[in-house]
């Protein structure tokens, strides 16, 4: 038996993106479909004789009617219109906290050749021979823990296979740091003869067999280097491969020191990197090291936001030097009467160790009408 197994697509993802696209959609958001989508194409190709999606389908408990019907498009492809049988579980992104309220996921159980466990607690699907042991993100941990000893395969089947979303238990570097992410135990893993495992986000094995595929896209810059795909598993002889696909480069420079820079300086540094990165269609991440109050009074807002437009996304980072006294007057800034901008500026930038109220007023002095 093939199976395809795939997870943590987290459609809806992207909502803060800057820039929309034709769909409305954020354009983070339309990445993150289109990913989804890739994966689905391949998966048709290949073939398998099912497909396993193991949580985490959606971004939020409630998406969006739009995002719900893409995610409709694409598990009937795979279900109803290419004929692969496909079982899905709820993640803790899509599980609600109140078990009448239901998970958004059961909207799609009339789909053909589609197996949803989304209930907090344990089913059993019996696909062409194999028996598929699918367990839900549960809503507490004690639940887990009566659900877990359930998991033991039984019956007569060709393979018996796992299916889970959490953290393996003991290994911390699995963690999402996500609310309501779970422990599993990693000695329910030797009784399969696969666990399909989601949550974290990059492909890795985590006991002899058992994976986590990984998500689709890069959701984070701690994924950054990770390639995104999903998992290839042939049960007889047992072999996994990951199949990669394509999706949106993520950079996470290094720091820059502006220790003694005007702000005038710092954007024209700023402005060379992205266009060394050629950051049109890449997210971009840059810490600024020692920037002071000065530094920030001479930024040239019309500059920031035009890099910020013309990169794909471009988050900037401002760390307080370690002593505030300057060693050069920097003068008074010629960017013109943009106190509105900057305060604007300032209400969104990341200003790690500075007093943003303090900074706003001193804005509102040097640029207000009566600066």
């Amino acid at each position: 038996m093939r199976i395809c197994h795939v997870s943590d697509s987290h459609l809806g993802a992207g909502e803060n993106h800057p820039q929309r696209g034709p769909s409305g959609l954020t354009l983070r958001q339309e990445d993150i479909i289109r990913a989804y989508e890739r994966a689905v194409d391949r998966i048709i190709e290949i073939g398998p004789d099912v497909c396993i999606h193991s949580g985490d389908l959606f971004h939020t408990v409630r998406p969006t009617n739009r995002i719900m019907a893409l995610a409709g498009e694409q598990l009937y492809r795979l279900a109803e219109g290419a004929g692969i049988p496909t079982v899905i579980i709820a993640g803790n992104h899509d599980m609600p906290k109140q078990p009448h309220i239901g998970a958004a996921l059961e909207v799609f159980s009339h789909l053909d050749n589609l197996h949803i466990a989304a209930g907090s607690k344990l089913e059993i699907f019996d696909i062409k021979g194999s028996r598929f042991y699918a367990l839900p993100h549960c809503l507490t941990s004690a639940i887990l823990k009566e659900q877990l000893e359930l998991c033991r395969p039984s019956g007569e089947a060709a393979h018996h296979v796992m299916i889970a979303h959490g953290v393996a238990a003991g290994m911390p570097e699995f963690s999402m740091a996500d609310l309501g992410e779970q422990e599993i135990s990693r000695d329910v893993f030797a009784r399969f003869d696969y666990t399909a495992l989601g949550h974290f986000h990059n492909y890795c094995r985590v006991a002899e067999r058992a994976f986590y595929a990984g998500s689709t896209e890069r959701l984070s810059q701690t994924e950054r280097t990770a390639a995104k795909g999903f998992a290839v598993v042939d049960l007889d002889p047992f072999e996994v491969r990951f199949e990669e696909i394509e999706c949106r480069q993520m950079i996470d420079l290094e720091n820059i020191d502006v220790s003694g820079k005007r702000g005038d300086e710092v954007a024209a540094i700023l402005k060379e990197e992205m266009t060394r990165l050629g950051s049109e269609d890449k997210i971009v991440r840059v810490s600024l090291t020692g920037v002071t109050e000065e530094t920030l009074k001479t930024i040239p807002i019309a500059e920031i936001s035009s890099l910020k437009r013309d990169a794909f996304a471009l988050d900037i980072r401002f760390e307080k030097a370690e002593s505030e006294t300057e060693t050069r007057q920097f003068g008074r800034s010629a960017i013109g009467q943009l106190d509105k901008a900057f305060v604007e500026f300032l209400q969104e930038a990341d200003l790690k160790g500075f007093d943003r109220e303090r900074l706003v007023a001193e804005a509102l002095k040097y640029l207000g009408p009566e600066g």
